[in-house]
């Protein structure tokens, strides 16, 4: 498991998937991104679920409406003092359209949201996913 802190401070973090019952990472929330890690046990942290594909077409209506709901309910926990970390698979697009549109409802840029997960993680490189942090 690695992760990435993508803001100053330790509130938002982009990761790989933690292993099941992982303990000791500092944080309080963590998001699931990845549709196939979403059976994953995580006791003592927030789980917050969010079954997303990243091998076909672009995210449907509906999708994208989850993805942009959920990016403001980690950006809501991010304002409430929560520390978030969000994981897929490999912690590159996922988790990276969810952080990126959370930093988005933060206050930041979404070409530089897109840019910090780029560089930090070599994540969005989903160009579907890409375009929804920087439109």
């Amino acid at each position: 498991m690695s992760y990435t802190y993508l803001m100053p401070g330790p509130w938002l973090a982009q990761g790989s998937v933690p292993p099941p019952n992982v303990r000791g990472i500092p944080f309080d929330v963590i998001v699931l991104a990845a549709m196939e890690y979403q059976d994953i046990e995580l006791p003592g942290y927030t789980v917050i679920r969010v079954p997303l594909d990243d091998s076909g077409p672009p995210p449907s209506t509906l999708d994208r409406r989850l993805i942009r709901h959920m990016a403001r309910e980690i950006a809501d926990r991010i304002r409430h003092r929560e520390r978030c970390l969000v994981t897929c698979a490999q912690g590159r697009n996922r988790s990276g359209v969810l952080a990126g549109l959370a930093l988005r409802d933060l206050g930041l840029p979404g070409a530089e949201a897109a840019r910090r997960i780029r560089l930090a993680r070599n994540g969005l490189t989903n160009r579907h996913f890409h375009a929804m942090v920087v439109d």
